[in-house]
């Protein structure tokens, strides 16, 4: 199988085809545009070099991938959008980096993982939209709390006309930050609600204790619908709740710990999800206090109850009914 690397920046899209047989066959520099690359694709489809079936490898680059990816889809080629990690690391040790090698290194990775390659479909771009409406929604959150903070606290202690204006530019501001969140949370929902099985996976999400709406539409986001992973653990792992072993011989013992490789929104999230889990009545309060009272770290039982999160989160997903303790407790 021939395959297609593309290096993504900001303003040119670095293209590499190579053959079956390891051969370079062309080579190529086009604007970051989507007729810079349909018009690519076109000649080297006219010059019979590539054709439906070459397979397409990048690496995500945010939004400056997201118009490769619909090129690439409204074209009919199979498309795989590899992690930049697991690139890197296939390839050894190198010394030296350009555009032009990097385009290499995607395209023979294509090639040699080709049977692990995971296809993107028109509904990746759906996903690529959430995560973006979601990223905006949580920086706009976060200036919304800086400005509250203000109000509370800087404010109380001013006198006079820099008080009056100082807080008045705060309310402004913080309407105007109101209305952009409303309206992003409709453009989140309303991605949520126009697929009926998106709609309600995001329903039986909310069952779970600890999972409200923001967790719920990120886990969506994140997970291509709960598509992306093959079993729970793969989840816990991804989102940095799995505890790995540390040890070596006879000589190396360490503590158990996470991994740093972790989507660092979703853990965040998700340790939230789990102090609120433990505040209220249920099986996971209930789990909690026992584990402390055997004199567990805090800490480690609150990881723990993250993964169980997960855990009964994937189970509601896959039998397709609200979250019940006797029924989908781990």
């Amino acid at each position: 199988m021939r395959t297609i690397g593309i290096d993504v920046s900001k303003a040119t899209l670095d293209v590499a085809l190579r053959d079956e047989q390891g051969v370079w066959m062309k080579e190529e520099q086009v604007k970051n545009s989507t007729a810079g690359l349909r018009s690519l694709l076109r000649k080297w489809g006219r010059q019979g070099l590539c054709d439906k079936t070459t397979l397409v490898c990048l690496e995500p680059t945010g939004h400056y991938s997201h118009g490769v990816v619909k090129t690439l889809l409204d074209l009919g080629h199979p498309t795989w959008m590899a992690h930049a990690t697991d690139i890197r690391l296939s390839i050894g040790m190198q010394r030296g980096k350009s555009d032009k090698v990097d385009a290499r290194r995607i395209a023979e990775y294509a090639h040699r993982f080709r049977d692990k390659a995971r296809l993107l479909d028109s509904t990746c771009l759906d996903f690529t939209q959430l995560k973006t409406l979601l990223a905006l929604r949580e920086r706009l959150v976060k200036e919304r709390g800086k400005d509250q903070a203000q109000m509370k606290d800087n404010v109380l202690y001013m006198t006079g006309g820099t008080k009056q204006l100082v807080k008045a530019e705060l309310e402004r501001q913080l309407k105007a930050l109101q209305r952009s969140i409303a309206n992003l949370e409709r453009a989140i929902k309303a991605i949520l609600t126009k697929d009926h099985g998106l709609a309600r996976k995001n329903r039986l999400a909310q069952t779970v204790s600890g999972i409200g709406p923001v967790l719920a539409s990120e886990f969506i986001a994140h997970t291509a619908g709960f598509t992306r992973f093959d079993s729970p653990r793969q989840l816990v792992c991804y989102v940095g709740a799995a505890p790995f072993e540390k040890t070596s011989g006879s000589s190396v013992r360490g503590k158990t710990s996470t991994s740093s490789f972790a989507n660092k929104r979703l853990k965040s999230l998700l340790r939230l999800a789990a102090l609120s889990a433990v505040r209220v009545d249920g099986d996971l309060r209930d789990y909690y206090r026992r584990k402390i009272a055997q004199g567990k770290k805090p800490i480690v039982v609150l990881n723990n109850v993250a993964g169980k999160i997960i855990h009964h989160l994937w189970a509601v997903i896959a039998s397709g009914k609200p979250y019940k303790p006797h029924l989908h407790m781990s």
